[in-house]
């Protein structure tokens, strides 16, 4: 029987503490992990920028309110072909982002994107990444995942016990982890808001 290797969401802590004080293992209920990490993330921005630590918990809305704005029901071209004048063909229809973005709103996060590592992916410096933690990933999903206290964006990668982050940035050389390594995937990313230049 082999032993051993990478265990994703497990290993060893790292020694160092990102909040600048001792910390302990604590037992907390499977299902808020997701929540924890967010509040832990937020919390240690704080203390880095010796900012307020007061944080509330944070939590998605289970309902969000509905935005729904109007749509045009034909399309917008972007290559050779032409559409007619919206004022010759429009018929009033709503949007809802909320409905066509998100599908389960308690597992839904924003995350801003640092950096330009998945530039080939379409995520840019400044961007939001739409992630569900309840969606399933696999290996090619792009993912928010946290190594060992880092938080990323990245290509999802598991061949056998080969696991690895990729960039879509040839700058940026994949992350293998190792044996020890702590991985927790946060979720998929399933959406990405780009403001265009």
């Amino acid at each position: 029987m082999s032993r051993g290797g990478i265990r994703i969401n497990s290993g060893r802590k790292t020694p160092s503490s990102p909040y600048k004080e001792k910390t302990i293992p604590v037992r907390i209920p499977l299902s808020i992990k997701p929540d924890v990490l967010v509040y832990l993330e937020e919390y240690k921005k704080r203390i880095s920028n010796n900012s307020e630590v007061s944080l509330d918990f944070p939590q998605a809305l289970p309902n969000p309110p509905s935005l729904a704005r109007p749509i045009y029901s034909g399309q917008v071209s972007a290559g050779q072909s032409r559409f007619p004048s919206p004022a010759q063909d429009y018929e009033q229809k709503f949007l809802d982002l909320n409905e066509r973005y998100i599908t389960d709103p308690p597992a839904t996060f924003f995350f801003e994107v640092n950096g330009d590592s998945m530039i080939g992916a379409g995520i840019f410096h400044g961007d939001t990444v739409i992630v569900d933690r309840a969606a399933k990933y696999k290996s090619s999903s792009i993912v928010v995942a946290d190594v060992d206290g880092e938080w990323m964006v990245k290509r999802f990668y598991k061949r056998g016990s080969v696991v690895k982050l990729l960039s879509e940035n040839p700058e940026h050389p994949p992350i293998t982890l190792s044996e020890g390594q702590e991985l927790h995937v946060f979720g998929k990313v399933t959406y990405v808001i780009h403001k265009p230049e």
